[in-house]
């Protein structure tokens, strides 16, 4: 038989399920502007009814309701997208990481200028070709000894801002690698509780929502795989090499290779073997420091190492106007070095504008020596195995650059706006709108009233029947 008190039951069930709901849509407003924050709803659910199936029990009309409870508290997210934006995030912090690089080093090259490496060749090209019409003319032969000192200091203090920007490459892959390492640690922890409370039955809803932010600022970082076992938690590897498993994170460690002046090798921390990375942001920064700075580094120094060998071929060959023969115009082996020797900046006579003719010292007025010099800046076909002047050379490498700049910026526009489409469309399942919570939170509020008032009228009742029940009679 149901009990007299079982509509005070149903009452109070409906009380703590508004209640509930109250909070739960509480909550919701409170972070509504909460980073990653995922929506949550009360799961409303009826009580299992009265009575229970039974050849033994009273006859009745039918099942009776016992009233609701909230079965859970549900996390509304779209999984998927969450697997898009991580995949995203990763080709996103690759281009980010090549983009501000790249940007750099068109800074560092500054091409094309009028303060460029380009401006200065062709300057010291032109003030060649005025030494050929007026070899003996001193003033022409000091701006010749001017325009080489600029330029080389130009060719030596690029290549240094090249070496810095390596080098500052080389403390972000540190510094990344290191947010890598502490974000593996957090999401281990949170793991551990996510484990712990998914094992008793609980839904972490807001301990799965602070994870997956670190997931995927993770993911933007690095190359990852993300798998989830049976108590929602995550093990995460790297090119299938083991990141976070449960509770335990492994860590990546940096160790400086002497084979390359010191810069670092990002290798496991358990194993010393390097990490297999195929994404990124870090694995952006390595691309830039070990392939395009290098590149840049190498080429200039190409540029730098032939035209000292070719240009001092032909300077030695020429004679000065006090008769000096054999010496060298530039010192120096490449573009980290490269300088004006001692004998040019002592002595502008020692120009060699000046071939031997017939035998002789050297004539005063002869500049078809400062002609042959010219040409090897600007029309001898000295590299790429002879098939491009220094000139052509040194613009084919800028013009690389500005390829491989609009091309990372293109391709980051494009992550980032793919990147803002899924999360738009996470957010039309996951966000918060005040709106409809403001909707819900009437909604339970009446509910809750109504609740009330249903308590109140079965009291009354029963006041009726405890207080007027046998007086009749009395």
């Amino acid at each position: 038989m149901r009990s007299t008190f079982g509509g005070l039951e149903v009452g109070l069930r409906a009380l703590r399920a508004q209640q509930l709901a109250l909070e739960i849509t509480g909550h919701n407003i409170a972070n509504a502007d909460t980073p990653g924050y995922s929506r949550q709803v009360a799961n409303l659910t009826a009580t299992r009814p009265y009575t229970i199936p039974s050849f033994q029990r009273p006859a009745t009309a039918g099942q009776i309701g016992t009233g609701v409870e909230v079965a859970e508290i549900l996390r509304m997210r779209d999984e998927f997208v969450d697997v898009q934006i991580r995949k995203e995030s990763t080709n996103q912090g690759q281009w980010k990481a090549r983009q501000s690089n790249l940007e750099q080093l068109e800074v560092i090259l500054n091409e094309p200028s009028d303060e460029g490496i380009a401006a200065h060749l062709n300057k010291f090209w032109k003030n060649l070709q005025e030494l050929s019409f007026r070899p003996e003319d001193m003033a022409i032969r000091s701006v010749i000894q001017q325009t080489g000192i600029v330029f080389t200091d130009m060719l030596r203090h690029t290549y240094s801002q090249l070496q810095t920007l390596q080098r500052d490459i080389d403390g972000q892959v540190k510094i990344i690698g290191g947010r890598i390492n502490s974000l593996a640690q957090q999401i281990a922890a949170l793991n551990d509780e996510i484990g712990k409370v998914t094992a008793v039955g609980d839904n972490p809803n807001d301990l799965l929502d602070k994870r997956e932010l670190l997931v995927q600022e993770l993911a933007g970082l690095t190359n990852i795989s993300v798998q989830t076992d049976h108590l929602q938690r995550y093990t995460i590897t790297i090119s299938g090499s083991l990141l976070v498993s449960g509770d335990h994170s492994n860590s990546l460690d940096f160790v400086a290779n002497p084979e390359r002046e010191g810069l670092v090798d990002v290798v496991w921390a358990e194993t010393g073997h390097r990490v297999d990375l195929r994404g990124g942001e870090l694995k952006g920064l390595l691309e830039m420091r070990d392939e395009e700075v290098a590149f840049n580094m190498n080429a200039l120094n190409e540029f730098a190492a032939t035209l000292i060998e070719e240009f001092n071929q032909v300077h030695a060959a020429g004679y000065g106007l006090n008769g000096s023969h054999n010496l060298a115009f530039f010192s120096g082996t490449g573009a980290y070095d490269i300088g004006i020797t001692i004998e040019i900046m002592n002595d502008l006579n020692n120009i060699a504008a000046s071939i031997d003719v017939g035998g002789g010292a050297g004539a005063p007025g002869n500049g078809d020596n400062a002609i042959r010099l010219a040409k090897v800046l600007n029309n001898d076909f000295l590299m790429n195995n002879g098939t491009a002047t220094l000139t052509d050379y040194y613009e084919t490498l800028i013009v690389r650059l500005g390829i491989n700049a609009e091309k990372a910026n293109t391709m980051l526009e494009n992550k980032n706006a793919l990147i803002h489409h899924l999360q738009n469309r996470q957010e039309s399942v996951a966000g918060v709108s005040l709106d409809e919570e403001m909707v819900n939170l009437i909604k339970f509020q009446n509910s809750y009233s109504a609740a009330s008032r249903m308590i109140t009228a079965v009291d009354e009742m029963l006041q009726i029947l405890i207080a007027n029940t046998g007086i009749v009679g009395r």
